[in-house]
C-alpha cells in the first residue's frame, strides 16, 4: 500500500478580510499580546492597522515591538521575549515577511522561559511551552505561518540556523493576499521564487508522499505561471501596477507550498542559498533560486517520472525553459575564490537537507556546484 503521513495543526484562514473576520479567535489566545514586526512592512501593507483594530474590537491589550531586522538576530528575539514578559503578554502576534514571522515564533519561546539564554534555544529543551502565536504574513514566500520552524541569525557568527519544536507551531494563521499588494517588484520576485522553491524541493524530496506531492504540484501550478509573468515585467514597475490577481495566485501558491514544506522540508538549494544571503546580502528567495536549475537538473536525472509530471503541471516546455526563467529572475553576480569555497566544507557536512535530495547529496557535490557557478 502507499504510505502517507500528514500533520498540520495550524488553524488557517486564507481569505480577504480574515484578520477582522476572525478577531474572536485572537481573543481565544489571551487578553494581552506583544505585536512583533519589522520597522516598515507591517505598516505599509495595512496589516498592522487591521491587527490593532481587531485587538481593540476584542478588548485585548497590546504593545508593538517593531525592531525585527531582516534575517533576525537571536539577540533581538531574546530581547523581544523579555519585553513580552514585562508586558505580561499571554500571546504573540507576528506580522510581516518570513523574518518577522520566524522571529515571532522564537519570541514566543523566550517569553515563556525567562531563564533561557539566547543560543540555548537551539538545545530544544526549554521547560515551558512557547506562548501561543498568531501569524499574519505580508509577503507570499516563506510559508512560515504554517510550520514550527524559525530561522535565526547567530550574532557572533553571522550564520543562519533553524530551530523548531512542536510547541512552536502557530496557534493561528491569518493570510490575506491584500497585504502583499504594496510589495515592490524585486521583493515580490524573491518571495515568489522562495515559494516555488518550497514546492519544487518538497515535491522531489526523498521523504515526500502522495499527499505532500499533491500540495506541491497545486502550488507549482499557480506559482510558475506567475513567475513567468513577473519575468516579463520591468524591474522598475510600481507595486500598484502589478496585477492583484497575480498576487492572489502567488499568495495561494505559497499557502499550498506550506503544506508540502511542513511535511517534507527542503533540499540542497536552501542551505546553499544561506551562504549567498549571509555573505553577499542576497535576499533569501533569490539566493535559493540561484541553485534551483541545478536541483531540477538533478531531479530529472534521478526522478524522471516525477520530473515529467512536474513539467506537465507547471506548463513549462523543458528544463531549459525553467532554468532560463529562473536565471532571469535571479541574476546574481557573485565571485568566490577556491579557498573560500573549500572553507565552506565543514558547514556543509551532515546537512539534513542534503539527505532529502534526489540521488543523495554530499558536501563535495555542494562544493563542486559552488565552483561551477562562482569561480
Amino acid at each position: 500500500m502507499q504510505e502517507m503521513q500528514f500533520y498540520m495543526p495550524v488553524p488557517l484562514h486564507c481569505e480577504s478580510g480574515c484578520v477582522l473576520a476572525y478577531s474572536h479567535k485572537l481573543a481565544q489566545l489571551g487578553g494581552s499580546c506583544l505585536i512583533v514586526t519589522g520597522r516598515t512592512g507591517a505598516r505599509a501593507s495595512g496589516a498592522l492597522d487591521d491587527v490593532q483594530t481587531a485587538l481593540q474590537l476584542q478588548g485585548i491589550e497590546y504593545t508593538v515591538f517593531d525592531e525585527i531586522e531582516e534575517n533576525p538576530l537571536v539577540s533581538t528575539c531574546h530581547r523581544a521575549g523579555r519585553a513580552a514578559r514585562e508586558l505580561g503578554a499571554e500571546f504573540i502576534v507576528a506580522i510581516g515577511g518570513g523574518s518577522a514571522l520566524d522571529a515571532g515564533k522564537a519570541v514566543a519561546v523566550y517569553a515563556a522561559n525567562s531563564d533561557l539564554g539566547g543560543e540555548e534555544i537551539y538545545d530544544l529543551d526549554w521547560p515551558l511551552p512557547a506562548l501561543p502565536c498568531a501569524l499574519v504574513p505580508t509577503t507570499a514566500g516563506t510559508s512560515s505561518e504554517l510550520d514550527q520552524t524559525a530561522v535565526l541569525t547567530i550574532d557572533a557568527l553571522g550564520v543562519k540556523k533553524s530551530v523548531g519544536r512542536a510547541d512552536m507551531f502557530p496557534a493561528l494563521a491569518l493570510v490575506d493576499a491584500k497585504y502583499t499588494y504594496s510589495l515592490p517588484y524585486r521583493a515580490t520576485v524573491s518571495t515568489a521564487v522562495d515559494a516555488f522553491s518550497h514546492c519544487a524541493e518538497s515535491y522531489f524530496a526523498q521523504n515526500a508522499d502522495t499527499i505532500s506531492r499533491m500540495f506541491a504540484l497545486q502550488g507549482s501550478a499557480l506559482l510558475w505561471p506567475s513567475l513567468t509573468t513577473l519575468a516579463g515585467l520591468s524591474p522598475f514597475i510600481e507595486p500598484e501596477q502589478i496585477d492583484t490577481t497575480l498576487r492572489d495566485d502567488i499568495s495561494a501558491g505559497c499557502t499550498l507550498a506550506g503544506f508540502s514544506l511542513g511535511r517534507c522540508g527542503t533540499c540542497f538549494p536552501h542551505p546553499l542559498g544561506y551562504l549567498l544571503t549571509e555573505g553577499y546580502a542576497i535576499p533569501h528567495g533569490s539566493a535559493t533560486g540561484v541553485f534551483l536549475p541545478a536541483f531540477l537538473q538533478r531531479a530529472r536525472r534521478y526522478e524522471r517520472g516525477l520530473f515529467d509530471r512536474f513539467l506537465e503541471v507547471v506548463g513549462a516546455p523543458s528544463l531549459a525553459a525553467l532554468s532560463a526563467t529562473l536565471q532571469k529572475l535571479c541574476p546574481v553576480q557573485v565571485k568566490m575564490d577556491p579557498q573560500q569555497i573549500e572553507d565552506y566544507r565543514p558547514r556543509l557536512q551532515n546537512v539534513k537537507n542534503f539527505a532529502r535530495t534526489p540521488g543523495g547529496y554530499t558536501d563535495s557535490d555542494a562544493l563542486d556546484l559552488l565552483r561551477q557557478l562562482f569561480l
